[in-house]
Order: structure tokens, then C-alpha cells, then sequence
């Protein structure tokens, strides 16, 4: 029997819709099904997705299924991880899919160069109509370490879903996703990255993700609002503490400077007549002034330089705009 050389890791919740889509995409891949498998981690799911799971799991045997009370999708992913037997490991979420015939060369690459993180290419799919978004920038063709990468070519979008990881890497480090919070991508990337010493860069264009209305990156109440908020504030205190671990922290200053202004933004809408608590509970965490990067996108580095020359001005403009 071939050794399994790859995991792709799948959190299932509430999907029916979605699911087969996804599914399909995995199997249509340049491995064979006994190099590689299919974790779908059936979170508590209410819809037909539990039974789909398990049909997939007797029709293919790439495709194992675990099932789980709903925990989370952070939950799902430590399960998939701990469950894992390849020796790399991607993620891919449920109502997203792959292009085929992807993950082949992308398994080479990361073998020939003995790395701990491969990052490739994703586009955002919305009303069936494609848009490439840059999750690095440049193209790191000779490995280097997480800290330069995460520095020199790693942009404010936090994806986990483009990348190919050495599963040691992470039982190693204990880079388990933090579970209870919304944007868990967002406080689990600079950990990962920071623990990479051989990082490099594909340009296959692998992953689509697409848009959804209802979906749990889109809060609709207030008090999913507010959560939101604290979970900013939970991956801010995360980030100001690793800067103290790292030689040199670029990226770090710029995106608490990115966290901060998405907080103030949040605020500016639907709690600006608190807004002087919230900025002085950031200032507590973060002092000013913050600092943008180059490579971040024109819009993110206008809006931190707003923050930057007075955060009140900044919720006035955001409130109104």
C-alpha cells in the first residue's frame, strides 16, 4: 500500500447544498486514492449532510467520516488534524471546491523541497463570476523562513484554506485552531507561519472559494456583532504578545493596525455612541500609532492611516460612509 501523502481536512456543517460540489472536486484529483484521503468532519450537522458523509465514505475509500456534537468549525479542523494520517495536510471548507487535478504537483513540490508550508493560488467566486485575490505577493521560488515569508510576500488576507502544511509541523507546535471564535484564520496564520522554517510559493491557481450571504463570516445581529468585536480583541492581545517572540515584527504592527481599524469600523456602525470605551480599551491593548505595510491593499493602508491620525475621526468618517 502506497503511504497516504496527503490529508485534506473538511469541516461539514449545514451544507446540503454545497457538499457534493466539494466532494467531487477532491476526488478528482492526479493521486491515487490510496495516497491520499478525505476527512469530512460531520460537525453536528441538522441537514442531510451526516448521511451524504457517510454515503460518500462507502462509495469511495479515500473518504473517512468522523461525527461530532456542533463544536465549531475550529473544533472540526483539530479533529480532521488529529485524525490525519498524510504528511502534508490542506483544509478546505464545505461549500468551497477545488479545481482538479491540483494537488499532485503541489505534493511534489513540497517533498522535492523538504518544506513546511507550500501556499498557492485562490479565487473568490461570487454569482458565478471569478476574482483572483492575492493572498502573498512575489513569487518565493527558493524557500525561506515563516518570519521572512510572513514579512516580505504575506498580504492581510489570512486564509489557512492556501496552503499545503507538514502535519508534523503542527503536532509539533500545537498549532491547533483556537475554538469558540469567529475568524479563527485570522488568530491561528501568524502561529503556523512563525513555526514554518521552509516556506515557498506556488502559482497554481488550486482553490475557489465562494461567497455566501448567510455565511458565519457575515454577522447579522447585534449580538453576533459584538462577539465579533471581542474576537478581534482576543486575537489583538494574541498578536501584541508575539510580538515580543519575533526578530523582526513588519507584519505584526500592520495587522494589529488592520485588526484595530476593522474593530473601529465595526463600532462606527452599529455601537458609535460607545466608541470612545472601545478606543480606549484598544489604546490599553495596542498603543499608537499604527503602522501600515507596503503590500497591504491601497484601501486597507488609507484606512489605517485615517486611524492612525486620530481614531474619533476615523469612526466619524466610517459612521457616515
Amino acid at each position: 500500500m502506497s503511504q497516504i501523502r496527503l490529508s485534506v481536512i473538511v469541516p461539514v456543517f449545514r451544507v446540503e447544498k454545497y457538499l457534493d460540489t466539494c466532494v467531487m472536486s477532491l476526488l478528482h484529483q492526479d493521486l491515487n486514492a490510496d495516497e491520499y484521503e478525505i476527512i469530512l468532519v460531520d460537525d453536528g450537522s441538522d441537514d442531510s449532510c451526516p448521511q451524504k458523509c457517510d454515503k460518500y465514505a462507502v462509495l469511495y475509500k479515500q473518504i473517512q467520516v468522523i461525527h461530532q456534537p456542533n463544536k465549531g468549525q475550529s473544533t472540526a479542523r483539530n479533529a480532521g488534524i488529529k485524525a490525519a494520517r498524510g504528511k502534508y495536510i490542506c483544509f478546505v471548507d464545505s461549500d468551497d471546491y477545488v479545481e482538479p487535478n491540483t494537488y499532485s504537483s503541489l505534493v511534489r513540490q513540497a517533498q522535492k523541497e523538504q518544506l513546511d508550508a507550500l501556499a498557492f493560488r485562490l479565487q473568490l467566486i461570487f454569482n458565478k463570476k471569478k476574482q483572483p485575490i492575492d493572498t502573498f505577493t512575489g513569487d518565493v521560488q527558493s524557500a525561506c523562513t515563516g518570519e521572512e515569508f510572513i514579512n516580505h510576500h504575506f498580504s492581510v488576507r489570512c486564509f489557512s484554506v492556501v496552503y499545503l502544511i507538514r502535519r508534523e509541523l503542527l503536532l509539533e507546535n500545537n498549532l491547533f485552531f483556537k475554538e469558540g471564535i469567529f475568524y479563527e484564520d485570522v488568530e491561528w496564520l501568524p502561529r503556523f507561519l512563525y513555526s514554518a522554517k521552509r516556506v515557498m510559493t506556488s502559482d497554481k491557481m488550486v482553490y475557489n472559494y465562494v461567497q455566501r450571504a448567510n455565511s458565519t463570516t457575515h454577522p447579522t445581529t447585534q449580538e453576533r456583532w459584538k462577539r465579533l468585536i471581542a474576537d478581534n480583541i482576543t486575537v489583538l492581545r494574541q498578536n501584541t504578545a508575539l510580538l515580543q517572540t519575533v526578530s523582526n515584527p513588519i507584519w505584526l504592527h500592520a495587522m494589529n493596525a488592520s485588526i484595530i481599524t476593522s474593530i473601529l469600523t465595526i463600532v462606527s456602525k452599529h455601537f458609535y455612541a460607545e466608541r470612545q470605551s472601545y478606543i480606549i480599551s484598544i489604546q490599553e491593548i495596542y498603543p499608537y500609532p499604527l503602522q501600515s505595510k507596503a503590500n497591504f491593499p491601497f484601501a486597507e493602508n488609507i484606512k489605517i492611516r485615517i486611524a492612525r491620525l486620530s481614531p474619533k475621526l476615523y469612526c466619524f468618517i466610517r459612521h457616515y460612509l
